[in-house]
């Protein structure tokens, strides 16, 4: 598909659409609780949160247990803590 007939495809799309004004909301309960709103693109597994490298003490026992996981330890760790945290774990 070119760019060409994208364009044409959305030319068409904003002719058919309801004005703004048209549009009744009267039906949509408004939102007043947003405790438990959380951003698409934190759930979206296409978004790539800023990492920052840090250095870290862990317990012998501890890293040699989660090396033994293989290749993407720190990545399954990292989720762990973040998945704490979004809990409110941590």
């Amino acid at each position: 598909m070119t760019d060409l007939d994208k364009s044409k495809i959305i030319e068409e799309c904003e002719k058919a659409a309801i004005p703004d004004e048209e549009i009744d909301f009267s039906e949509i309960p408004e939102i007043t609780d947003f405790s438990r709103f959380k951003p698409v693109a934190a759930q979206s597994e296409y978004f790539k949160p800023v990492k920052e490298q840090v250095s870290i003490r862990f317990n012998k026992v501890l890293l040699a247990h989660l090396r033994k996981k293989g290749r993407g330890w720190q990545s399954a760790l990292n989720d762990f803590l973040m998945n704490a945290y979004l809990q409110g774990q941590i």
